[in-house]
């Protein structure tokens, strides 16, 4: 029988031993992999614990504080430049913007004779809210459940509807009770950020610095939306209009080149931004905001506002008619003959008005509507839908608001 070779046999216990720590070393390494993958599985399944319990608060971090150098008013048509990661705006869309827009010929009215002069200042019939005259018959614990109760039904249209992003705020105007549905989340205002424009242009003339009888001129250089623009179908260049009638146009017809006449007046966006953040400012309409849209998208843009913000504008609005109302009834006035119907109308009894200003922006999906409604007690609402089909936007605009009806009624029944 052959012998065993010596030196294997005194090498045999070394590979012995190192063959037992190597099966130890990759036991350790296969157990580390998967008690990582377990923490980061927690911590997942924590975080969107957390944004169920706490909407309010989710995406409150995400804000940035890098500003634009300039505002960029959004238009009808977006350009975006893409990444795998983030989606910055090139040309943004809602209300104002100093981005020029030179609309073609064409698109100016033919007729020959137009009188330039600014036409006359013609006021509606000043609307006056109701006197009270229900009486609440839920306690203040059954409005807190029913509260809460409306802000569960938010949730479940929201979980619903996989393909939208929703946003939400009511307040009672009456007593300050407020509750949202991510409230705090990025939106795109569009035609209704007129409504804190035009409060900051209020504010200014009630100090004097303007005048109702001030006045723009429309020109080449006119900044704005000229598609969606009643002055843009309408006129052709070198026709002026008083501040009154530009203040009128901007709600009562969403028009975006009247709203930028408003602008310049108080010197541009960088002067009426400050102005509009001392009402509420949670997120500044010049920041750069990182958030996802309703496709999965990711933008860090500015002319973004929030429900809460919307929502603070109408309170300020409100407070501001009923101490100063010789400041701001021309503003309830255009508010309340708004020419567009709002999708809140027919969840509502048929006689109660509504008080609002909307905005769309179609190629980024992007609805808002943002109504003061003279119910059973005077309460403001906002709500945001992104959805790739209007219809289906403003069909969850006003289920929201059946279900806003639904709470005001149960207080009073």
């Amino acid at each position: 029988m052959k012998r065993p070779n010596p030196t294997f046999l005194q090498k045999a216990p070394k590979i012995h031993s190192s063959r037992r720590r190597r099966t130890l070393i990759i036991v350790l390494i296969t157990l580390g992999i998967t008690m990582i993958l377990m923490f980061f599985r927690k911590v997942s399944y924590d975080g969107q614990t957390y944004a169920e319990m706490f909407p309010d608060l989710v995406g409150a971090a995400k804000r940035e504080t890098t500003t634009y150098s300039e505002y960029r008013r959004p238009v009808h048509t977006t350009t975006e430049s893409t990444t795998t990661e983030t989606t910055t705006e090139a040309t943004t869309i809602l209300a104002p913007s100093v981005v020029t827009t030179t609309p073609s010929e064409t698109e100016a009215p033919t007729t020959k004779q137009q009188n330039n002069s600014p036409d006359p200042i013609i006021e509606n019939p000043s609307y006056t809210f109701k006197k009270a005259s229900w009486h609440q018959t839920a306690t203040y614990q059954k409005r807190a459940v029913l509260l809460d109760s409306l802000r569960e039904k938010v949730r479940a249209v929201d979980r619903e509807q996989t393909y939208m992003r929703i946003c939400f705020e009511f307040i009672s105007l009456k007593n300050g009770d407020r509750i949202g549905y991510r409230n705090l989340e990025p939106v795109l205002p569009s035609g209704a950020y007129a409504i804190p424009i035009e409060l900051a242009w209020y504010e200014q003339y009630a100090k004097g610095d303007q005048e109702l009888a001030g006045v723009s001129t429309y020109e080449k250089g006119s900044k704005g939306a000229y598609s969606a623009s009643y002055i843009g179908h309408t006129y052709r260049y070198g026709k002026q209009f008083f501040h009154r009638n530009s203040l009128n146009y901007a709600i009562t017809k969403n028009d975006s080149i009247a709203l930028n006449f408003i602008i310049e007046s108080m010197g541009g966006m960088e002067k009426v931004i400050p102005e509009i953040d001392k009402i509420s400012g949670y997120i500044g309409y010049d920041d750069a905001i990182l958030y996802t849209d309703y496709r999965g998208r990711r933008y860090n843009s500015g002319s973004r506002t929030s429900c809460y913000d919307m929502t603070n504008y109408l309170k300020f609005l409100y407070n501001g008619y009923i101490n100063s109302p010789d400041v701001y009834q021309r503003m309830i006035n255009d508010m309340y003959y708004n020419e567009m119907v709002s999708p809140f109308k027919g969840s509502f009894a048929q006689d109660t008005p509504i008080l609002h200003v909307q905005g769309r922006n179609i190629s980024m999906g992007a609805y808002m509507d943002c109504a003061i409604i003279d119910c059973e007690e005077p309460i403001g609402i906002v709500v945001y839908v992104e959805s790739a089909y209007e219809e289906n936007a403003y069909a969850v605009m006003q289920q929201i608001a059946r279900y806003t009806a639904e709470f005001v009624r149960a207080c009073y029944s």
